[in-house]
Formats: structure tokens, C-alpha cells, sequence
């Protein structure tokens, strides 16, 4: 089914009969049905269908925390959403490629959040007896008690998690008990954030390390 756009004279996107219509980049185009190929894709082809793989599957374990993250950026007036703009993100500045060119997540590129505050510095996590420990630098604009910490354990293959202003930004260091929805068997990574807590605004985030 196509759905009418702009009235009679306006173009249509969807099927009608044989053929499809779409807007690209303001103009309406009409083509008919794409041909299944029987050609084995080329490698690059077979690259770039493994990037996208990885791409898909990564973004929707963390799918929670990127719809937070970048729920600043998204421009009202684009078709791309909060989640969208971290896959764009997610593709274009973190996915790579190893010596046996198979996709992987380089997650130091990583921003699980994307704002406009300064951004913490010298961030290090541990594991010590059984609590998280971090650590930064803090930010003499930051003072107020406005500014909190947000944090974020990202992982490749296992559920994400979450936690909001965990302390404030002034304090330099902070301790939490090991959340109970994280798999300790999994390899998770671990991500900080500033948060303006009156006018909503975050920083990028800043890559801490494993946590181990």
C-alpha cells in the first residue's frame, strides 16, 4: 500500500502495481521492484554487510542508555532519532576493522553520551572488594551541586545499565556495590558523564576502562 502525499499531484511513497516511490533529498521517485541478484557479493559488499551486522546487534543491547545519551542532540526538525544518531555514530567513529578484517567495537571511540558540557578528565575505574571505585578530575566550573555524575557500563553481548548522578561532579572520586543486573562473567565497559540536573545538559562521555 502507498500512502498520498501533497495531495493529487504530490508524488506517493509505498507500492502501487509494480513500482515504488520515495522521496530522496526532496525530489519523488518512482522505480520499479529491485531483481534478487545471484552475484556473490564482493568484499566489500560482504564488509560492509558484517559492519552493519555488528552495528544493529551492538546498538540494541545498549539501546537504554543511547536513547538517554543522545536524546539531546536530536534535531527536531531531522528524521533521525536519539537511538539513530548513536548508530550513525556507532558506524561511522567506532566500528573498525582487525588485522583478519572482521568488524569490532573500538570502545575507546565510544560516546555513550553526546552533549555540550566539558567533558570529565583522567576518569580510571576499579574493583575492589566488591565495590565500583572511580575517579577524575573535577572541573572548578562544576562546583555546583547541580552537576552529577552519570554512569554507564556498556558491553558487546550482554544487557547495559544505567545510573544517574551517582555523585557530584566536584567530588573527584566516588564508590557503589556492583549494580545487580550486571553479569560479572560478561566484559563490560565503563563510561562517565557531567549532568547539569537544572538546565538538562550532559557532556560527552569519557571512556573509564574495564571494569575489573
Amino acid at each position: 500500500m502507498a500512502i498520498l502525499e501533497d495531495g493529487p499531484n504530490g508524488g506517493f511513497r509505498g507500492k502501487v502495481g509494480s513500482v515504488y516511490g520515495y522521496n530522496l533529498k526532496g525530489q519523488w521517485i518512482i522505480r520499479g521492484a529491485r531483481r534478487k541478484s545471484n552475484k556473490p557479493p564482493t568484499e566489500g559488499q560482504r564488509l560492509h554487510r558484517q559492519k552493519l551486522k555488528l552495528v544493529g546487534e551492538f546498538c540494541r543491547e545498549n539501546k537504554p542508555v543511547f536513547d538517554f545519551g543522545y536524546r539531546l542532540k536530536k534535531d527536531k526538525e531531522s528524521r533521525y532519532g536519539a537511538f539513530q544518531l548513536a548508530q550513525k555514530h556507532v558506524f561511522n567513529e567506532v566500528v573498525a576493522f582487525d588485522a583478519d578484517n572482521n568488524p569490532v567495537v573500538n570502545f575507546e571511540n565510544l560516546k555513550v553520551f553526546a552533549g555540550e558540557l566539558l567533558s570529565p578528565k583522567h576518569a580510571k575505574v576499579s574493583l575492589n572488594n566488591g565495590l565500583i571505585d572511580l575517579e577524575w578530575t573535577p572541573n572548578s566550573a562544576y562546583n555546583d551541586e547541580i552537576y552529577k555524575l552519570n554512569l554507564a557500563f556498556v558491553s558487546l553481548r550482554d544487557l547495559s545499565s544505567l545510573k544517574l548522578a551517582i555523585a557530584n561532579a566536584a567530588d573527584g572520586h566516588c564508590s557503589m556495590e556492583v549494580p545487580i543486573e550486571l553479569n560479572l562473567n560478561a566484559e563490560y565497559h565503563v563510561y562517565i558523564g557531567f549532568w547539569n540536573t537544572f538546565y538538562n545538559e550532559i557532556s560527552d562521555s569519557t571512556y573509564c576502562g574495564l571494569l575489573r
